[in-house]
Formats: C-alpha cells, structure tokens, sequence
C-alpha cells in the first residue's frame, strides 16, 4: 500500500512513536509535545489507515483509479473523530482530559492529512 510508503504519513508515525518512547519508557516531559503532539499526528495516521483500508476494498469497484477523501469527507471524520475524542473520551473515562485548544491541533492535523498524505500517488 503506498499510504504506508508516504513519506508524510511516515513522519507522522515516526514522530508519533518517538514521542511515546520519551514520555512513557523514558519519563521525559515535555509539557507543550505531551498537550498537543498526540492531538496533532492523530488525525494523518488514524485516516491514513482509513484512506489505506478504502483504497484496498474499493480498487476493483473503482477500475482501479486510486480512491482519496474528499475535503467534505476529510471534514466529517476530522470533525467526528474530535468529538469523540474531545468530549466522549472524557465522559468515560478519568484517564483523559478535554482540552478544548485540541480542536485547533486536530484541524491542522487533518488539513496536513488531506493535503500531505491523501494524494494520488
């Protein structure tokens, strides 16, 4: 799959798991990366993996011309996935914390999605 090959979606997981390894296994904290990093590189990985699941059920239904969202559909599921995130996470769990300044790093998170990762290649 060339969603996992995209040097943008690529950078985002690695970045994603370098900061998990500082934070979790290293115990370093960086207050501003820890608020806000994982808000920001949610949204290129969760829906490069939707964009790549898509790709591989609707290849043969689309002749074979690769599938990329919409900026109605890259909206929809940035705005769900937010929601969820912000407001469900919180209500069901102690664990997370609703931070409303997220909303702004899951918009930009899903711009860089859909301008960096959703193409065709």
């Amino acid at each position: 799959m060339k969603i996992f090959q995209n040097p943008a979606w690529l950078f985002c997981v690695f970045l994603f798991i370098l900061h998990q390894f500082f934070q979790k296994i290293l115990g370093w904290n960086f207050v501003i990366l820890d608020s806000y990093l994982d808000p920001l590189l949610c949204l290129p990985i969760f829906m490069g993996f939707m964009l790549a699941e898509r790709r591989f059920f609707l290849r043969k239904i689309n002749h074979n011309k690769v599938y990329t969202f919409s900026i109605l559909e890259t909206v929809v599921i940035g705005i769900t996935l937010a929601i969820v995130f912000e407001e469900g996470f919180p209500r069901w769990s102690a664990q997370f914390t609703k931070d409303y300044f997220d909303y702004i790093f899951y918009f930009v998170g899903a711009l860089f999605f859909y301008f960096f990762i959703n193409t065709k290649e």
